[in-house]
């Protein structure tokens, strides 16, 4: 009854529209008072205890990395690498548009920056040489999710710390699955646009000599990318080191080498990324205290108990679990959604021997996922006010590549061997 009550309290918060970090903190708060009989100050010292981290220090600067390399001359010179080199395919503004979705996902740390930055060039680019709206709006807005899958992640990052395991085993495992999907959504763009011919009055001939011109005009932000994930996985970096490493890398090569962002600009992305992180922070002491309730009342061990009854092995576990992250997907931002199931379902997901990188992983993919899961898919709304469509036109057009990220999950989640291969080869 408990358990019903607490979730009651936290659903109907969050359908009052109250905000996420709100709703965590109060129903965390009402549980451990009145359930737990522990005193407010408890609260305080769980708060303090959640953010006592040194690995969240990462995510300030990866934000501001992301920030900076955005603002300036960075993400458009990678773009325009992408587009040199595929432009020659059919289709190959579209495949262009998951590439780079991709790479700025990773740079930018957010999906919804992605489908705002990215969108708003491409989508105008895609219309004037003739591809179809419904078939752009929904390829560009799901490959925002690779966002959150390819390394840096800021999901990944509280994912590994709120299962207490390795964020550079997580970040590793991240990459077969991010090429998998992005493979997929090129390979659905490339047949889509051979069968309907879209796209042939954007071809261009493969020039060798503007592919390395591209290459070139790149070479410093692609150092940048190959310095951090070298240090990273080398151990010449913490994770924390290589944020402050790559970040203070950025800086240099904007402001004094590209020459591309001023002081006052700098100082507006300063601001804009604190804003950002201090968001998570709350976000993260909020979750943190519900988790602390959830741990003290013994629920893992409950449902835990209750799982090893019904659930006959992993893959039905799994499959339970794949469910159940794509509808709290659609309403509950990851970050929350983190903190509050994976304490309940990791312990289970140990007992069916799935290992707990793999199982992150899955979490991670899956939570992207719910970002363009409709009734309440957060992407789905921001493509809406970029496109100017409506909600139901956006959402239809988002159907057939949900169905290849509902697909591509399944795979990586019933074939550990692709996330894990890396992480075993690496550790």
């Amino acid at each position: 009854m408990e358990i019903l009550i607490i979730l009651c309290i936290l659903l109907i918060l969050l359908f009052l529209r109250i905000p996420v970090y709100i709703c965590l903190f109060l129903t965390g708060v009402i549980g451990l008072f009145f359930f737990a009989d522990l005193e407010l100050t408890f609260v305080a010292q769980t708060v303090v205890k959640k953010l006592d981290n040194f690995s969240l220090l990462a995510i300030p600067f990866f934000i501001l990395m992301g920030t900076i390399m955005t603002m300036g001359k960075s993400a458009d010179k990678l773009i325009w690498f992408a587009r040199k080199i595929l432009s020659f395919l059919p289709g190959g503004l579209a495949i262009t548009g998951v590439v780079c979705s991709g790479v700025f996902g990773a740079i930018s740390g957010s999906s919804i920056s992605t489908v705002v930055t990215i969108g708003s060039v491409m989508f105008p680019h895609l219309k004037k040489y003739e591809y179809p709206e419904s078939f752009s709006i929904g390829l560009i807005t799901s490959s925002a999710i690779l966002g959150i899958i390819v390394p840096p992640s800021i999901i990944m990052i509280i994912c590994a710390l709120t299962a207490g395991e390795s964020v550079v085993k997580l970040f590793s495992a991240g990459y077969l699955p991010a090429i998998l999907i992005m493979g997929c959504l090129c390979l659905y763009a490339y047949i889509v646009s051979l069968r309907k011919g879209l796209g042939t009055l954007s071809l261009e001939k493969f020039n060798t000599a503007d592919v390395l011109k591209a290459s070139w005009d790149a070479i410093f932000p692609f150092l940048i990318i190959v310095i951090l994930f070298a240090g990273i996985y080398s151990g010449a970096f913490t994770i924390t080191e290589a944020s402050v490493v790559s970040c203070v890398l950025a800086i240099i090569l904007e402001v004094l080498i590209y020459r591309s962002i001023n002081f006052k600009q700098l100082q507006d992305a300063l601001v804009s990324s604190a804003l950002i992180s201090g968001t998570l922070v709350i976000t993260v002491s909020g979750a943190g205290v519900l988790s602390e309730y959830i741990t003290i009342q013994g629920i893992p061990d409950q449902i835990l108990e209750y799982s090893m009854q019904y659930l006959p092995n992993g893959s039905v576990f799994m499959l339970f679990t794949i469910f159940l992250l794509l509808l709290v997907g659609t309403f509950l931002d990851p970050i929350g959604a983190i903190m509050i199931l994976v304490p309940i379902l990791l312990p289970i997901a140990t007992q069916f021997n799935i290992d707990p990188i793999h199982y992150c992983l899955v979490v991670t993919v899956a939570l992207g996922i719910g970002y363009i899961t409709p009734p309440l898919g957060l992407l789905l709304y921001t493509a809406s006010a970029v496109t100017k469509k409506d909600f139901v036109y956006v959402s239809r057009s988002i159907l057939p590549t949900l169905f290849i990220f509902i697909v591509s999950l399944i795979i990586i989640a019933f074939v550990p061997a692709i996330s894990m291969y890396i992480p075993n080869l690496l550790f």
